[in-house]
């Protein structure tokens, strides 16, 4: 662990908790995608994924409240998304014969359903755009930015997902 030097002022507990935020969020959308599919893949790819953000969530406490920065923690956050993703995708056509298309295309354009799949695509693309043109990982205000259109594009598809599978 190296001493935090001021190169990350600004990053708080609340900033490091609303982290959290589209990390449970995900969880939850998870949780309610695998039982259906059945595989161990999915959700061992989900799993890994859910501990990645959380590596940046505890990379993120550790700022506020030990002003230490574990940069493995920082590190670990893409490469288990990518491997956890990749695990999820692999599992989805290895078990594509579990897949209802036409059930998951009924639920997610379903009203209400549609309208929070959109809004949370919506926040997905200012993310990335966000992400990929103005993005400072040692600004906490970019920080802020990130979190909210990431947690409000996954409290979205979270709500999106309960109408759709209920």
């Amino acid at each position: 662990m190296s001493e935090n030097k001021g190169a990350k002022e600004g990053f708080t507990l609340s900033l490091a908790l609303m982290d959290a935020i589209p990390v449970i969020a995900f969880g939850i959308d998870m949780a309610l995608l695998a039982r259906p599919l059945g595989s161990a893949l999915f959700l061992a790819g989900a799993v890994i994924s859910l501990l990645a953000g959380s590596c940046m969530v505890v990379y993120k406490l550790l700022l506020a409240l030990a002003k230490k920065e574990v940069p493995g923690l920082k590190k670990a956050m893409p490469i288990g998304m990518s491997a956890g993703w990749l695990m999820m995708i692999v599992a989805a056509v290895i078990n594509r014969s579990k897949i209802n298309l036409a059930a998951i295309w009924q639920g997610v354009s379903s009203m209400p359903a549609c309208i929070f799949f959109i809004g949370g695509l919506c926040f997905f693309a200012a993310f990335i755009i966000f992400f990929k043109t103005k993005f400072d990982a040692d600004s906490a205000r970019d920080n802020w930015i990130e979190e909210i259109l990431n947690g409000c594009a996954w409290i979205m598809i979270l709500i999106g997902v309960v109408l759709a599978v209920r």
